[in-house]
């Protein structure tokens, strides 16, 4: 698309915004200019104002920030056109027993293939469900796209669908509930057959943000 969003003189950039987003993620500012393929100053250029930012940019930088493009475009000062989209990495699929396999054996952060994010989410991640063990809640050749940002605090996620690492090195899409411990929680499964896991240790949740079909051939 050759559409550009003009950034206005008096729309609130929140550079800084950007900074600790990059530092949070573990990421660069040269990092998000070779993904977005550009030169690292037409970075500074957008962030200063000085340049306005096509629609395909503006999704790749939120796939970058792991963010949604509605917050991205919020920070831009502009407003979202309507049909972008950003996109997600596959990195796993969800087979028995909720248990979430690693499948990015590419170069690392590759994922296996992307997807299409929903309307108005943050590409980040997700993983495809294989099987039935989540029916009916989730079905074979969906995907769960998940916010690890989101879970920084376990107790915001109770009651929710998340992905959760455990201290003994499982990842499992459960439903979340308080433990009995700091530190600890207790995993329920979406299938009623599946017993409930109580007072697990867990390394960190992320909650489910969004569940797409998988896309047709």
């Amino acid at each position: 698309m050759d559409i550009k969003w003009q950034i206005s003189q008096h729309s609130a950039m929140q550079k800084h915004w950007f900074q600790d987003r990059l530092r949070h993620l573990g990421k660069t500012q040269r990092g998000l200019a070779k993904h977005m393929g550009l030169d690292p100053s037409r970075i500074t250029e957008i962030l200063n104002k000085s340049r306005g930012i096509k629609i395909d940019e503006a999704v790749e930088m939120a796939d970058y920030l792991e963010t949604s493009l509605d917050d991205l475009v919020t920070k831009l000062g502009s407003s979202v056109a309507a049909g972008a989209r950003a996109s997600s990495l596959v990195v796993g699929y969800v087979g028995a027993g909720e248990t979430v396999f690693s499948i990015d054996d590419h170069e690392k952060g590759s994922g296996l293939y992307k997807i299409e994010a929903p309307q108005g989410e943050g590409g980040g991640v997700c993983v495809v469900v294989r099987g039935s063990s989540m029916a009916p809640r989730f079905k074979d050749g969906e995907h769960l796209g998940y916010s690890r940002d989101e879970g920084l605090d376990p107790a915001k996620c109770y009651g929710r669908e998340c992905v959760v690492q455990t201290k003994d090195g499982r990842q499992l899409v459960k439903i979340v509930e308080p433990g009995n411990r700091p530190g600890e929680v207790t995993l329920v499964s979406v299938n009623a057959a599946t017993p409930i896991e109580q007072n697990v240790a867990i390394e960190w949740v992320a909650p489910v943000t969004w569940v797409k079909l998988r896309p047709r051939a």
